[in-house]
């Protein structure tokens, strides 16, 4: 009897306190990723701000603006043209596979390919590049300077750590992703065709292949393969800065903070990709938004 009224004692104090804990963690974590956002809209707004001032481009600035580009998209062309490549061989053997299993011909198979190059593949491997290469190393960077005191010498001294740190470290990983996925398109493009014409997938000459590319796109695509890029570099390298300032006083909190930027990069990249699908085109994956 008394382990019974215990049990019924335990089932009466979970009825009556596990909705309101419920309710409370769900609140919390809604105010969390509210204000997370609200905190990403305004750095964005404030970069956009410092950007167009022509006084906020000072010597430094501008320095530190090339560095931070050169390392993010100049020395990840590489990277882009290799992955690229990879995935272009990819695409051409699945196509090969459908042309076999559906028995049509790469004309059909073609604007598929295309659409999925310009609308996600292209975009979301430049995103990967940036933030694995760049991204980490922003954060990391950052919280390395704001733990060694860095951040609070530059305050002293009268210059704005937006200015000096965030603006253009923000701005260069826009520009990246954009650049970035234009290379990663055209040698997914590039090295599809070829692998393809030599296992004999494609058998139209090269410039009859590339007009029926040309012809599928179309200012839709335009538009989102514009705002995916930079909408999503904006939000990745928000992110990584505010991750990287926001990091505690102890060293042993730089690795944390800079893993988890690049986890929390690539998931505003997932979300902003599906709010623009969304947006411009009115589906989410392949399902008809109404």
């Amino acid at each position: 009897m008394p382990h019974a009224r215990e049990r019924s004692t335990l089932l009466r104090w979970f009825l009556l306190t596990g909705p309101a804990r419920t309710s409370e963690f769900l609140g919390e974590q809604f105010l969390s990723r509210l204000g997370t956002i609200i905190s990403i809209l305004a750095m964005l707004w404030a970069t956009v701000r410092l950007a167009i001032r022509p006084a906020c481009w000072t010597q430094p600035v501008r320095s530190v603006f090339a560095r931070q580009l050169l390392f993010s998209g100049v020395d990840g062309v590489i990277v882009a043209l290799r992955f690229g490549a990879a995935v272009g061989v990819l695409i051409i053997v699945q196509a090969a596979l459908w042309v076999d299993a559906l028995g049509v011909t790469t004309d059909v198979i073609a604007p598929i390919l295309w659409r999925a190059i310009v609308r996600e593949l292209a975009p979301l491997l430049a995103c990967l590049v940036v933030i694995g290469r760049s991204g980490i190393a922003i954060s990391t960077e950052l919280a390395t300077m704001l733990v060694n005191h860095e951040v609070e010498v530059l305050d002293a001294q009268g210059i704005d750590p937006m200015t000096a740190l965030v603006m253009p470290r923000v701005l260069s990983m826009v520009i990246s992703i954009f650049c970035l996925a234009i290379i990663t398109a055209t040698s997914m493009i590039v090295t599809g065709y070829v692998i393809g014409w030599s296992v004999g997938a494609i058998h139209v000459p090269w410039t009859t292949f590339l007009n029926g590319i040309l012809r599928e796109f179309n200012s839709l695509d335009l538009l989102f393969f514009v705002s995916k890029t930079s909408i999503a570099g904006a939000f990745a390298g928000a992110i990584c800065c505010i991750d990287g300032l926001s990091v505690g006083s102890s060293v042993t909190d730089v690795p944390r903070v800079s893993s988890r930027s690049g986890i929390r990069a690539l998931t505003a990249v997932f979300v902003v990709s599906a709010v623009l699908s969304v947006l411009i085109y009115g589906r989410l994956l392949v399902f008809k938004i109404l």
